[in-house]
């Protein structure tokens, strides 16, 4: 569960930008958030949404977390020894192109309240530190600053000479995080699987999904799951049935039994069942349909969706999707947010964070401190801030929609209006 993200001079982001997940003192909507078992004093919201301008900073909200997951995942790798640290920091301001970027994040693992943090540049990590809180007090685990490093060994619970032997796989462009995790510590491999149970996905991740979608179908919890919601979702179809017809042809077994024996994401297939009718409009069969080809860009999306918002829940994940209402109505929108905000269909934790454009949402389906809004100054720089935070005094019964349209909360583009032809110009079309 995530409480806290924040980056400084990464992308769009020039100084300390904090997204903030902890719920506020507001009363409406109480299903949409959630009390940590052990942490009755901390409330979290189960969905954020993030509203703001084309070109405000949006999707680079989810690019510095990417980062940060990726950075954490693959710095220790060998074949990385001698690369620099693809960081890109703030570009607009000249003197930050000298300055380190950092990135933060708060997160809760097993009732274990921990905050890990970095600041790099491309040559090298110039201080990492992790804390965690265990009933109240937090508790430094290790610092490092450059070259040095202050380890608890106490709380790491590893022998000293251990210790010192993995300080000397540290290098300056490798995260000691990383390091801990390399060699199976536990307090390492306990973030970095934090960080890849977090799915971070853009809209060009599409394909992969699909197939991410079918593999998932192999297991009887998913497939029940997938199916039943593409049943309540008015897709024109009955269902989906997953085929990998290379290897059934190999085998001589039929598709649907090979595609749940199976393991891949080469050569797989994710077909649409169709009902077939007569001229009186009478059912006489089904046909298949192939999703890629048959079927609309905005029923690849939400199929390849499925797999992912399904596995965010049933597994507790958190899940980070980009422009989630492109190619959906809005009733699909609202249904996807609606699951993570369902205290039936998310009883574990499950987070979603988003950007989006629809306003159908900010109309009683989320609480202020969910209304996220992303806006560039003169600069372009990015700063975010949820409603709650940003105006405290605003009413639960605002119209929220509107209001936001009409420029109330700020997060819209300024646009002028267009003169594309002058008077003589539009004479002589006149005379085409």
């Amino acid at each position: 569960m995530l409480v806290e993200f924040s980056v400084e001079n990464y992308l769009s982001f020039r100084g300390n930008t904090r997204l903030r997940l902890d719920a506020g003192t507001i009363k409406e909507n109480p299903g949409n958030i959630f009390y940590p078992i052990y942490m009755r004093d901390l409330k979290l919201i189960k969905c954020g949404v993030v509203y703001g301008a084309n070109a405000t900073g949006k999707s680079n909200l989810l690019k510095a977390f990417r980062f940060m997951q990726q950075f954490v995942l693959t710095s220790s790798k060998e074949s990385l020894a001698n690369e620099e640290i693809p960081v890109q920091p703030f570009r607009l301001t000249k003197s930050r192109l000298s300055y380190p970027s950092s990135f933060e994040a708060t997160f809760i693992v097993k009732e274990i309240r921990y905050r890990y943090g970095f600041i790099i540049s491309r040559k090298e990590i110039h201080h990492e530190w992790l804390y965690m809180v265990d009933k109240k007090k937090e508790e430094q685990l290790f610092e490092r600053r450059n070259n040095s490093l202050d380890v608890d060994k106490r709380l790491l619970n590893e022998p000293k000479n251990k210790i010192d032997v993995l300080r000397e796989f540290i290098r300056a462009n490798s995260l000691f995080i990383s390091v801990l995790a390399q060699f199976n510590v536990t307090l390492g491999l306990t973030i970095s699987n934090w960080f890849s149970n977090s799915l971070v996905l853009f809209d060009g991740d599409s394909e992969n999904l699909i197939n991410h979608t079918g593999n998932l179908l192999k297991h009887p919890i998913y497939r029940e799951r997938i199916h039943d919601i593409i049943k309540k979702s008015d897709l024109g179809f009955l269902g989906i049935e997953a085929a990998i017809k290379e290897k059934a042809a190999k085998s001589g077994l039929s598709e649907s039994f090979v595609s749940f024996m199976f393991s891949t994401d080469e050569n797989f297939h994710l077909k649409t069942s169709h009902k077939v009718f007569d001229d009186q409009k009478k059912f006489l069969e089904t046909t298949l349909f192939d999703l890629i080809k048959d079927e609309s860009l905005g029923t690849q999306k939400y199929i390849a969706l499925l797999g992912v918002i399904l596995e965010a829940l049933i597994e507790r994940k958190i899940l980070w999707v980009d422009e989630l209402d492109s190619r959906f109505h809005e009733h699909l929108l609202k249904m996807i947010v609606g699951l993570f905000n369902s205290k039936d269909n998310n009883p574990n934790g499950a987070q979603l964070i988003c950007t989006c454009h629809n306003t159908s949402l900010l109309k009683k389906t989320l609480r202020r401190d969910q209304m996220i809004f992303a806006e560039r100054d003169e600069t372009g720089a990015t700063s975010i801030n949820s409603l709650y935070i940003k105006d405290a005094s605003i009413r639960n019964d605002a119209s929220f929609d509107k209001d936001y349209s009409a420029g109330k909360y700020g997060a819209i583009p300024k646009l002028e209006q267009l003169n594309l032809f002058n008077s003589s110009e539009l004479e002589n079309f006149e005379d085409i």
